[in-house]
């Protein structure tokens, strides 16, 4: 029987080319005719198995549909994956008592090729049968039935590819025409609708609606119900669902408030139904299932409604899939849409501003003021209604209305506003007069209690209303003005900003009407004689001008004579307003040209531009311009004064660069990092948004910087730093604070924190391939870098500027010592610092105390017989216990103090060998060496040196290297190679089939020796796979004339597989322990081995 685990993938690989659900194809019955007649036999089928029968798709000589498993040539051929030859199925004690053999059609061959999927299941055959016996039936005959077998699957995969390519243009189609109906779609509410229509299509549902949840009230609101043409006639009664309803009331309120899928099918047929009377209509029309998937669109809540008018016991399934589909897709639609939506809100309401600031300027009583206020709101602003309420200082502290437009109630006119805290004074108007800030009704029907206005505001449609104060004295607002809008999603942030702004413009004009007399008086007071102006304009070397207003626009009237020193003009030169755009810098032009709209806005302005001198050269000038009106209180010009501030310009942006800018790469430095986190924490905190600091240090830079000096170094961190630069958004920072670590602030990484993490791991991934994914051009030659970055998120409670600085340095440190590159802080990480620096600590002063020991393990030839050694590195702690290498070699490795411990092991080698070199003078020692100590300055003549310094000949050393090391810095490992193996050092490559396996390197590099991982060899005999890989490297070296060593031999299964081999060595815990190094050279100064070569490892 075959395993029920692989029997059922089988099955689940048939279903998925679909066999059974295709009609009959014209290709495979040729391919049975061809099979026929190849063969000359007079049958050839093509089947297929289910769990239950084997069925004939396609068939030539005979009309058979099914057999069952037991009965079927087939399903044996399936079963064993090979073909099958039946000569003669009577003499076959398989089949002789088939139904197929011993009845119609009396099968006595048989010759079947199991048609077998490229993920290695079987899952039909391609047989030729006769009801004679046959024999002779050859290897090229069976050949020939494989081939024509695979020539079945590949029309089975060629015509799922044509059905998948189908359905993806089918789809794409679909997503095209949704996604233009909702991009054309003339607003908002239009392109909800066109959504929900595109749902129904999709879905087949026959009512679609959006639905959304207010969680301060707890309500659940029908935002839009769409109806296809079968829904329509039942009858329903829409109306019902408008405006809000308790989420008890509705089936899926409560499901909804917590953000999880309603299935209507715990409801529809039971007591329950009664609970919720619009499902109860829903379901008497003719609806049998309804769900609704929620998701959340900007800062709401969102439900999308599916209702059907059938149910089936897949419809959850396949309706969630559509529906989350749908949902991911729509969501950026309709935020684009939304996004429009607040824009062009945000654009009316800006026009709303500009026109306000003439308006106003006309009026010339409070009362004009505050009538041209409100149409402006209603005419430009798009709003339904608006009024103004003035706070009284009389003894109810009444509240006035000054002034209204667009549809009015006449409930407001009778209503009795009083700014007092008491009853009366708790409506939004009098709030925002009392307390001084904006209060903002979402919803009209539900928001501030009892409103007596309430029902006339409803039936004119009003569905939200916002009351912005204006104007401040020290215990209340001077006014308010109120705004009413039909639209649900009016008053968005953007939108109430610029109504700020239009209150502002409001409470200054109001305050200019009130004061102007009194101002002009005052300019008119600190006006100077013509000839002292002009002698301390001489003497300052500032330039003096006016300007004139004729038919709105400025014009230069006079320009003191002093103009020519500063931009090398005449005063006669400069006229008209066309000279001055055409010498401003084109660069600031557009916020300058708005220097006369704000004099006129506030009396008195002062803005800073470049201007170009008639030598071509730019000048920058403070530009303060005050505004001059007539007897009659009109704006009649303006009085301007220009100072050269280019030389304090320019040497406050030299004294900016220097503090903030980091010379080398012309990056923020870690001063100017530190200012733009703090701000944008302070912002992260105020909007609620997610920002992310990640942390990056530069790998193996330290190799350049050695190798090839600084300026090379220089080089290396200038291009990086183009690089990183080209990856993050202009909104966000990048920052060089020291030697090779920089740190990128993403300021809006994500609305939650789920999103900003994914968002921050994206980025550093892909920052990460800008360093490592191109080698650096340096001196002619091609070098890699690579990166470890870590990361925090933003804001958390007790967050400052360091604390996230030191977060994301200790995830970078965790993702230099682990397998991930990206890694985010978490809380358990700087414990894990504190406890790495405690190792790395003991590591240091172990070099100091000579605390590291070597202890060695024999090795043994296919005999048994000991030959060499592996000595091992030791820590020996304080107390006297002993630490393993797998608690401290990474992080010696990540602190650098593997190359002075590497340098410490190669000497205590040399000096073992030489000990009992008198006795064993051809006896060797393997020495493990990192990649830092292998790339450090000068390795290869510190080998030399320590050789020579103990006497030992090059030939006994052998430097263990990992697959790894070989494929870095390629040029720059074989010439190190290359002069160490010239003195006859020998080089081993270490764990072999464990990393970047080539036999390029091991061919043109001075490698002697390949060490088979232990992970190999703990695996066999028993796994065959292991075998394979362990002969094949045996031949492979035996081929390229390199000595084999296997390490982890530890049971005499192992010892007894490998001793077959020849000539390899062994070693393990089946033969010896390790021995301190006096215990081992007391046993082997006094037996007398054969010549090896041992190791020393960590």
């Amino acid at each position: 029987m075959p395993n029920n685990k692989v029997e059922q993938t089988r099955q689940d690989t048939t279903a998925r080319y679909k066999i059974f659900d295709m009609q009959s194809d014209e290709f495979l019955r040729r391919i049975t005719r061809v099979a026929a007649r190849a063969f000359g036999l007079p049958i050839a089928l093509v089947t297929f198995a289910d769990s239950k029968r084997v069925w004939t798709y396609e068939n030539h000589g005979i009309d058979l549909q099914w057999t069952a498993h037991e009965d079927a040539f087939s399903d044996y051929t399936i079963q064993t994956e090979t073909v099958l030859i039946v000569s003669d199925a009577l003499r076959d004690k398989r089949f002789s008592d088939s139904p197929l053999v011993i009845g119609p059609p009396y099968i006595r061959f048989y010759a079947g090729a199991p048609i077998i999927t490229g993920d290695g299941y079987p899952v039909g055959t391609l047989s030729v049968l006769t009801p004679e016996p046959y024999e002779g039936f050859s290897s090229e005959k069976e050949d020939l039935l494989r081939e024509l077998a695979q020539a079945v699957l590949t029309e089975l995969e060629l015509q799922q590819a044509k059905k998948t390519q189908l359905k993806i243009s089918t789809d794409l189609a679909f997503w095209n025409r949704f996604s233009k109906a909702v991009a054309l779609a003339p607003d908002f509410d239009k392109a909800i609708y066109q959504t929900l229509s595109c749902c129904a299509e999709r879905t087949k549902a026959v009512i679609c609606f959006l639905a959304s949840y207010n969680a301060d009230y707890e309500t659940i609101e029908y935002i839009k119900i769409y109806l296809t043409p079968t829904a329509e006639q039942y009858g329903l009664d829409i109306s019902k669902r408008s405006g809000n309803h308790p989420k008890e009331d509705v089936s899926f309120g409560k499901p909804l408030s917590k953000g999880e899928i309603s299935d209507t099918s715990d409801y529809i047929e039971t007591e329950k139904l009664e609970q919720f009377p619009l499902l109860q209509e829903m379901v008497q029309a003719g609806i049998r299932r309804q769900f609704v998937y929620p998701f959340d669109l900007g800062k709401r809540r969102f439900g999308l409604g599916l209702a059907f008018d059938f149910d089936s016991s897949d419809l959850r399934q396949k309706s969630q899939i559509l529906a989350q589909d749908f949902i991911t897709r729509v969501v950026p639609l309709l935020m684009g849409r939304l996004r429009e939506y607040a824009l062009d809100r945000a654009n009316q309401t800006l026009r709303m501003i500009n026109a306000s600031k003439e308006t106003f300027a006309r009026a010339t009583t409070p009362d004009a003021l505050f009538e041209a206020a409100c149409q402006l709101a209603v005419d430009v602003g798009g709003y339904d209604s608006s009024w103004i309420g003035i706070a009284q200082n009389d003894r109810d502290k009444s509240v006035q209305i000054a002034a209204s437009a667009g549809r009015h109630f006449p409930a407001l006119s009778k209503i009795r506003f009083t700014w007092r805290g008491d009853q009366d004074g708790r409506g939004p108007t009098c709030t925002a007069i009392r307390e001084k800030k904006i209060v903002l009704l979402r919803d009209i029907s539900k928001e501030y209690g009892p409103l007596s206005w309430r029902e006339e505001a409803l039936a004119s449609g009003f569905r939200t209303s916002i009351c912005l104060p204006f104007g401040s004295y020290e215990d209340r607002a001077i006014g308010a003005i109120t705004l009413y809008s039909k639209n649900h999603v009016s008053f968005e942030q953007d939108e109430q900003n610029l109504l700020i702004e239009l209150t502002d413009i409001l409470a200054k004009a109001l305050q200019n009407i009130t004061n102007r007399r009194d101002y002009d008086a005052a300019l008119v007071a600190c006006s100077m004689s013509e000839q002292r102006i002009q002698q301390v304009l001489l003497a300052s070397g500032t330039v003096l001008y006016t300007l004139k207003f004729v038919k709105g626009c400025a014009f230069p009237d006079e320009v003191s004579r002093n103009v020519l020193n500063l931009v090398g003009y005449a005063p006669e030169d400069m006229q008209g307003p066309e000279w001055w755009r055409e010498h401003v810098h084109p660069e600031d032009l557009p916020q300058a040209e708005l220097g006369i709209a704000h004099v006129q806005e506030a009396g008195h302005y002062i803005h800073r531009y470049r201007i170009r001198h008639r030598n071509g050269c730019f000048r920058w000038i403070r530009d303060e311009l005050t505004l001059q009106r007539d007897a009659n209180g009109n704006a009649s010009g303006v009085i301007g004064v220009w100072i050269d501030i280019t030389e304090h310009h320019e040497a406050q942006e030299e004294i900016y660069r220097l503090a903030h800018i980091d010379p080398l790469t012309s990056l923020p430095n870690r001063r100017l990092l530190n200012e733009r986190l703090g701000e944008v924490l302070t912002e992260a905190r105020r909007s609620g948004s997610h920002g992310a600091l990640l942390f990056i240090d530069l790998d193996r830079f330290k190799n350049i910087n050695d190798l090839l000096g600084h300026n090379a170094g220089d080089t290396a961190l200038a291009e990086v730093a183009g690089r990183l630069r080209q990856i993050i958004r202009a909104t966000d920072t990048i920052a060089r604070i020291g030697g090779d670590e920089f740190v990128v602030l993403l300021a809006k990484a994500g609305s939650t924190s789920g999103d900003a993490s994914a968002h921050a791991t994206k980025i550093g991934e892909k920052l990460i391939d800008s360093i490592a994914g191109r080698p650096i051009l340096l001196g002619g030659q091609e070098y890699y870098v690579g990166a470890s970055i870590g990361f925090t998120l933003f804001p958390k409670p007790a967050d400052t500027i360091e604390t996230l600085v030191r977060e994301a340095d200790t995830a970078m440190y965790q993702a230099k010592s682990g397998t991930d590159n990206v890694v985010m802080f978490n809380p358990t990480m700087h414990q894990s610092l504190v406890i790495r620096h405690a190792i790395e600590d003991d590591i240091r002063n172990a070099l100091k105390d000579k605390r590291f020991e070597i202890w060695l393990q024999n090795q043994m030839d296919n005999t048994g017989t000991a030959v060499s050694a592996e000595a091992l590195v030791r820590l020996r702690k304080r107390d006297g216990g002993i630490t393993a290498p797998s608690e401290f070699i990474s992080i010696a490795e990540a602190s650098g103090l593997i190359v002075p411990l590497g340098r410490w092991i190669l000497q205590e080698a040399c000096s073992i060998l030489r000990q009992i070199g008198s006795n064993r003078p051809d006896y060797g020692i393997s020495v493990n060496v990192s990649p830092q100590q292998f790339y450090a300055p000068n390795f290869a003549s510190d080998v030399l040196t320590t050789l020579d310094h103990f006497g030992v000949t090059p030939g006994n050393l052998t430097l263990e290297i990992t697959e790894n090391l070989l494929v870095q810095e390629i040029t720059e490992t074989s010439k190190i190679m290359g002069r160490l193996a010239d003195r006859g050092v020998r080089f081993s490559v270490d764990d072999f089939g464990t990393g970047y396996s080539n036999l390029h390197y091991l061919s043109q590099l001075p490698i002697k020796e390949l060490k088979i991982d232990r992970g190999f060899i703990s695996q066999i005999p028993e796994d065959t796979s292991s075998i394979a890989i362990v002969e094949t490297i045996f031949a492979m070296a035996r081929r390229l004339d390199l000595d084999v060593v296997a390490e982890g031999v530890e049971k005499n299964v192992q010892f007894s597989f490998l001793k077959n081999f020849g000539q390899m060595r062994m070693q393990g815990f089946y033969f010896a322990k390790p021995m301190e190094t006096k215990t081992w050279l007391e046993y082997h100064l006094e037996t007398h081995s054969t010549s090896a070569f041992g190791e020393i490892d960590y």
